[in-house]
């Protein structure tokens, strides 16, 4: 995702001198209501997500990174889809396998990939900041490799899981196109062994940016006009 990251730091600068016009999102709105039922003009509205995750696997920290992408309804409607997966491979050495060659000591390494359904709705929002109740249903596989007794790594069974999550939401809108986001939640996973339910049945803790591709659009095409 290198270069996205790029893509963004080059927009930012080129779009802050017209920040002073990209108001039009909440203009002409009572927008200081909670549950509003619209926020600005256009109904349907892309959006993309650079999304990183905190939580825990087996009481230990994990780092979880993804990319969402969907749409917006009214303003306060948010569907889309996410790709996430482990920022690196999780190491124990405290794990009890029953395979083949292991032994009391063995080194288990996990990986995980898994997709994920959102909806998000907004509950409150002023020019700058946003309050919302993010839930999405969760699909995936857990993977992992363990040590023989040769010192060799051999594949695990790959345990399939599905969940929901659901947290509070708060974002700070930089420019009407840009907003850095946090929220915190419960993720519960069911379908799955119950070892891996106990493992993943955890807070979390999310931050990332949101990019509404409409906006940046009409930013850049007023940038380019100027």
């Amino acid at each position: 995702m290198k270069p996205l990251y790029f893509f963004l730091i080059l927009t930012l600068f080129t779009c802050l001198s017209s920040q002073s016009q990209e108001d039009s999102l909440l203009k002409n709105h009572n927008h200081h209501v909670f549950l509003p039922p619209d926020l600005g003009a256009k109904k349907w509205k892309p959006l993309i997500g650079l999304d990183a995750r905190r939580s825990f696997f087996r009481g230990r920290p994990v780092k979880i990174n993804g990319l969402r992408l969907g749409v917006q309804y009214r303003g306060v409607h948010r569907f889309g889809i996410g790709f996430y997966g482990l920022d690196r491979n999780v190491v124990f050495t405290d794990v009890n396998v029953t395979q083949p060659g292991a032994t009391d000591t063995s080194r288990v390494v996990f990986n995980a990939g898994f997709g994920s359904l959102f909806y998000e709705r907004v509950l409150y929002k002023t020019k700058k900041w946003e309050f919302s109740i993010p839930t999405e249903f969760l699909f995936g596989n857990l993977t992992g490799y363990y040590e023989d007794s040769t010192g060799s790594f051999l594949p695990l069974p790959a345990v399939p899981f599905s969940g929901l999550a659901a947290g509070l939401q708060t974002k700070y809108y930089i420019l009407t196109w840009l907003a850095p986001r946090f929220s915190i939640g419960y993720r519960m996973l069911f379908n799955t062994t119950p070892e891996v339910r106990s493992s993943f049945n955890r807070a979390y803790y999310s931050f990332g940016l949101s990019i509404m591709v409409g906006e940046l659009y009409r930013a850049v095409k007023l940038k380019l006009t100027d």
